[in-house]
């Protein structure tokens, strides 16, 4: 009689087991399914490499991080990096910051007013290309860049010194401003 409630008690004690890391398994999942790419940058130690649309590749050590941009301090500069054109990061490992703690926080199109306002000079890479210039003006889905002449690409269009052209939001990569760090208090 003992030996058959030691044989039902270990069943009930396997199967029990076996539940809960079914639960545990459900459960890691679900999570995972709820961590956004910029909880994962947040909670980064040390350089990162972000691989953008159109084949360019950022290295650096995250400043700051929104739900719809990421702060990375280069060797010699400051990128922000649009969370949309990113399409590949390494390494991230494990750590993940609490999806509460990443703010919406300030908008690129507040940024660019703000650059605007500041008169910086900036370079710009975007699905049309990259330009160097001054920020002329930011409208609802696209921003203004007056043309400083200086060549940053192979395709010569910001070798028009003078030249306005006209940037979607929606096809910035990243943002750099020229000859200083993002800000002094990064």
């Amino acid at each position: 009689m003992y030996a058959f409630m030691d044989e039902l008690e270990a069943r009930f004690d396997e199967e029990r087991r076996s539940e809960i890391d079914e639960l545990i398994e459900e459960l890691t999942d679900a999570e995972r399914a709820s961590v956004t790419l910029s909880a994962r940058l947040a909670g980064a130690d040390g350089s990162v490499t972000l691989a953008l649309r159109g084949g360019s590749v950022v290295v650096g050590e995250v400043l700051d991080v929104t739900r719809s941009w990421v702060l990375l301090r280069e060797g010699v500069g400051d990128s922000l990096v649009m969370l949309s054109a990113v399409v590949g990061a390494w390494p991230l490992g494990r750590s993940v910051a609490r999806e509460s703690s990443i703010r919406g926080g300030v908008g690129v199109g507040h940024v660019l007013r703000e650059l605007c306002a500041c008169a910086a000079s900036v370079a710009i890479d975007s699905d049309c290309g990259d330009h160097r210039g001054i920020i002329d003006a930011v409208y609802a889905d696209h921003v203004d860049v007056a043309l400083s002449g200086a060549v940053l690409g192979y395709d010569g269009r910001d070798e028009e010194e003078g030249q306005t052209v006209s940037l979607a939001l929606a096809g910035l990569r990243r943002l750099r401003v020229l000859g200083q760090r993002w800000s002094p208090g990064y």
